[in-house]
């Protein structure tokens, strides 16, 4: 493992500047990796280790944004345009609602979310993609489209469509524990 080029993990909920994000990309996370895959290679290491390469990738490319992938998740996830709770937002992005009240105090911050109370109980948050979120949710998925071209470059448009289609059933197949509770996916 390389050595540390920051003093720590930039945390999930705040972005950090696009030099700390690349250094940070930079360093081999924890996990597998692996420069080629034979065909006793066990499938679940080699897409784990694809995983990994093309997370770090990703997220590479948001940092030109100063964004995480997580901050990239919620933006998506509202883009409906309609007003969410926070506890629902949280519930379907698979993102504890503790550490998705750091990540929208960001999104917030720069004017891309807006919160509020609502009306008929104080205690419940509602969210809502602005138009500037949507402009930037516009850039970020450019950015991961040039992301997106590297990661599959060689592969035909069907070949893309068959990958998609594969990595959906492998998903469906653990994205839910065997208790029936959905698997964290940030």
């Amino acid at each position: 493992m390389r050595d540390r080029v920051t003093t720590g993990r930039p945390g999930p909920d705040r972005a950090v500047s696009a030099g700390t994000v690349s250094c940070y990309v930079s360093r081999v996370r924890k996990g597998p990796a692996t420069r080629s895959a034979g065909a006793d290679e066990p499938l679940g290491f080699v897409i784990a280790s694809a995983g990994n390469a093309a997370a770090l990738a990703f997220e590479s490319a948001l940092a030109a944004e100063d964004l995480l992938p997580r901050h990239f998740a919620v933006l998506r996830g509202l883009r409906d345009g309609e007003e969410h709770t926070q506890q629902q937002l949280a519930s379907s992005l698979g993102i504890p609602a503790s550490r998705l009240v750091g990540l929208l105090a960001l999104l917030i911050e720069r004017g891309l979310v807006e919160r509020r109370e609502s009306p008929a109980d104080a205690r419940v948050k509602l969210v809502r993609l602005r138009q500037e979120g949507r402009v930037e949710l516009e850039k970020l998925i450019r950015l991961a489209g040039a992301s997106e071209e590297r990661l599959t470059a060689g592969l035909t448009a069907d070949d893309r469509a068959e990958l998609r289609r594969l990595l959906g059933i492998v998903y469906a197949n653990v994205a839910v524990e065997p208790e029936g509770r959905p698997v964290r996916a940030w």
